[in-house]
């Protein structure tokens, strides 16, 4: 029978977050998964945003001073192939809607950058070479 240091070993962390914005929006971040230290994940993460100032989620550009408070709402302890379908569940379910909202902001770059080349074509301020 395996020790708990053995057993630890077999398991995955995934700790579950959700970010609560200061005019009531709420989201769930992507679990964090590590062997050993889920905490150092998180804690890593909300110190990298914060120091940008932003978070690329999907389509939105989520400002520091929008977040009012982030939680971490569970931390589930799932063997490696547990923890690879639930990530892969959630991915799955979201690609879709994250694939829409690129492809949107890149209709909308497309269009810009094409009045862009207008205006730079009829003596605009282009660049030179």
């Amino acid at each position: 029978m395996p020790d708990q240091e053995e057993k630890a070993n077999e398991t995955v962390l995934v700790a579950h977050a959700t970010v609560h914005l200061n005019d009531g929006e709420n989201f769930e971040l992507l679990p964090f998964m590590d062997t050993k230290d889920v905490k150092s994940k998180v804690t890593d993460l909300l110190g990298d945003w914060s120091k940008s100032g932003f978070l690329v989620r999907g389509g939105q550009i989520i400002p520091w001073h929008r977040v009012q408070w982030v939680e971490v709402t569970r931390v589930d302890e799932l063997s490696p192939a547990d923890a690879d379908r639930r990530l892969a569940d959630w991915t799955s379910r979201d690609q879709e809607k994250f694939q829409q909202a690129f492809w949107k902001t890149k209709e909308a770059r497309e269009k810009k950058d094409e009045d862009e080349g207008k205006s730079q074509g009829h003596g605009g301020a282009g660049k030179s070479m």
